[in-house]
Order: structure tokens, then sequence, then C-alpha cells
């Protein structure tokens, strides 16, 4: 005769620690690694450093348990803030944390009395479109030829559409 027995457990569950920070010279790998895992065209590491070593510039990670998993480059004019990058680690998209960094931008950019975020995004960047689209963006123009397809084909260019969210 054998016995079987059972007993329920409550899973484990491991409580995450979600951060935003400055962006400083300190994070350039990270960044430069999601950066080269998420483009085609990618930045080079030294467009990245000085986008943020730019002290007029809007430099954020968004980390999880002190790991960076994205970030976001912003240039803030008078009433105007542009997107200049925004990327996310593979592992973590499609999770909220886009979304949440994105958030994070909105509400400082408010408290800098700025109401209005534009952004420009390769036509062929579908996902970024959706993404930017369901979150109230709106097209609002297309530069022709505006962005090089590869820097191995100088000349192969594709048009960029000018994104705006007004808040």
């Amino acid at each position: 005769m054998s016995w079987v027995i059972t007993t329920k457990t409550k899973p484990i569950i491991k409580p995450i620690s979600i951060s935003y920070n400055k962006l400083c010279y300190d994070d350039i790998d990270s960044i430069v690694l999601i950066e080269i895992q998420n483009s085609h065209n990618p930045w080079s590491k030294n467009q990245l450093v000085e986008s943020i070593l730019n002290l007029n510039n809007l430099c954020y990670s968004i980390s999880i348990n002190n790991q960076i998993i994205g970030f976001l480059l912003a240039m803030p004019t008078i009433d105007t803030a542009d997107i200049l990058n925004i990327s996310i680690n593979k592992d973590y998209q499609g999770k909220g944390y886009g979304k949440k960094l994105l958030h994070f931008l909105i509400k400082e950019l408010k408290d800098r009395m700025i109401r209005q975020l534009i952004l420009e995004v390769r036509v062929s960047n579908q996902a970024a479109i959706s993404f930017y689209l369901k979150h109230s963006f709106e097209k609002i123009s297309l530069r022709k030829n505006y962005y090089m397809i590869n820097s191995k084909h100088p000349n192969q260019k594709e048009d960029g559409i000018i994104m705006r969210l007004k808040f």
C-alpha cells in the first residue's frame, strides 16, 4: 500500500523594485547593449555619451532590482520636448516598462510646464508606431528620406513619421 501526501503551498513571490534614475556616464555600457540589441542602425557609444552628458537633456533609466532594463533620452525646449531615443531590453518588452518610462517622462515634463512631446520614428518601425498610437500620440507629418536604412548603404533612405502628444 502506498500513500500520497499532498500539501498546498503558496507560491514564492519575489518582490521587484522598479526605479527611475538620471543616466550618468557609468551607465553607458548597459545603455549601449540595449541600443545594439534593439536597433538595426544603433546610435554609437559617442552619440549616447554626448546625449547623456548634455546637461540640457533629460536622460533616464528604468531599472529592476538595480539592473538597467531601459532608457530614455529627451531634449526639452521652452514648451516642447523631443524624445531622442527610447529603448527597453528585449527580455522586458511587452510588459509595460516602456509605458512606465514614458509616463515618468511626461510627469517630469508637466512639472517643467512643458505640454507637448514630439518624436520621429522610422516608417518601418511598426512596433514603435503602434506603441505611440496606443499612448495617444498622433501622426502630424512625414519626413521624406529622413533615415539612412543602414550604414553599408548610405544612399538608401526611408521616411520618418513625426508624432506628437499634447498633454
